[in-house]
């Protein structure tokens, strides 16, 4: 760290004062150098021990020399090496699972995403492949997170490698089984503005930055670029400010949403200004935005849970029940805030 403040010693010293200074110092020196030598010796020498990642690593081989044929035993040792960064062992792992059972199923994904993470799309691919195979038919698929999982690996995979429709497809699919996977919406929205259909990308969109209102950039990007498709500059504003505000730059994201706050994006543009100045720690221009945002959408559950966050609950308006709700604005707040991951899709 480099040091804010210089001590010096100023005045006058006899010799002999400056002599005996000198004696002590080189005195002291012959003392404290082995010392510090010694302590640093130790310091340096002290074993930190394994990480918690290496820990685990450790106790999942030891329970797999114990039980070598133990399928469980074996996933969570994959699974261990994910985390340790040993990709390579981990598909070594699933690989020997699958040998055993060819459809099993956590180790179809697991091998799968090792694969992503690899980058060996061609390879994630045969194996996300085989998982919506074997599940598709089952009782239970209209359900099945790890089918909901396999499809939206495939459509995030189609649309890296540039095949729109075919990830178009996919999310679809994903979606018919989590309506609330908010990364399905937002690549499905992608997809869709690829493919040359800017207007089917604005549900899913809208969609996305309902559940995740803040902090996620790229839906409100993907947006910007379907307004912009369609001609539509005022909805190209709006996206832009709250990319603006995504990044960090709340003055260009405000020079951009003030003047939409009378018109078709009016609840947007004020929920948004509400976000950003909440951010700020403005409390009373925050709750003055979100109140004005309930009194075109009363009810917007953003704007009342924001009313929450900053404890100004008793400026609601009489009667106003907090409930998600529909309305007839365009406005993008009427689902719960959630992640922006629903879990199943790191």
């Amino acid at each position: 760290m480099q040091m804010t403040e210089t001590q010096k010693t100023r005045g006058g010293l006899s010799d002999r004062t400056l002599n005996r200074l000198i004696v002590g110092a080189i005195v002291a020196l012959v003392i404290i150098v082995p010392l510090i030598g010694v302590i640093y010796f130790l310091d340096r020498s002290t074993d930190p021990g394994p990480s918690m990642a290496q820990r685990a690593v450790t106790s999942a081989e030891e329970a797999v020399r114990k039980e070598p044929n133990n399928v469980t035993a074996r996933i969570a040792l994959a699974t261990a090496y994910v985390a340790a960064e040993r990709l390579g062992d981990a598909v070594t792992q699933y690989t020997t699972v699958l040998e055993v059972s060819k459809d099993h199923r956590g180790a179809l994904l697991g091998r799968g995403r090792t694969y992503v993470l690899l980058g060996d799309d061609a390879s994630a691919t045969k194996d996300f492949e085989r998982m919506v195979e074997i599940a598709k038919g089952g009782e239970m698929a209209a359900a099945d997170p790890q089918l909901e999982e396999a499809y939206y690996r495939l459509g995030d995979i189609a649309l890296r490698g540039g095949r729109y429709q075919e990830a178009v497809d996919m999310l679809t699919a994903a979606l018919k089984i989590n309506r609330g996977d908010a990364d399905a919406m937002n690549l499905l929205g992608a997809a869709y503005v690829k493919t040359g259909q800017p207007k089917e990308a604005i549900e899913p969109l809208r969609r996305a930055v309902a559940f995740v209102p803040t902090g996620w950039c790229d839906p409100y990007q993907n947006l910007a670029a379907a307004y912009g498709a369609l001609g539509d500059t005022d909805g190209a504003a709006w996206a832009n400010g709250m990319v603006a505000f995504c990044t960090q730059q709340p003055d260009v994201a405000i020079a951009a949403l003030t003047p939409l706050t009378t018109g078709t994006y009016a609840v947007d543009a004020l929920l948004g200004l509400g976000m950003i100045a909440e951010e700020q720690a403005d409390v009373d221009t925050a709750t003055s935005m979100y109140l004005k945002v309930l009194e075109k959408d009363p009810a917007n559950f953003n704007a009342t849970t924001g009313l929450k966050r900053l404890g100004t609950v008793s400026s609601l308006p009489p009667g106003h029940q907090a409930v998600p709700g529909s309305s007839s604005a365009p406005a993008s707040s009427a689902a719960p805030i959630a992640s922006p991951s629903t879990g199943a899709n790191p």
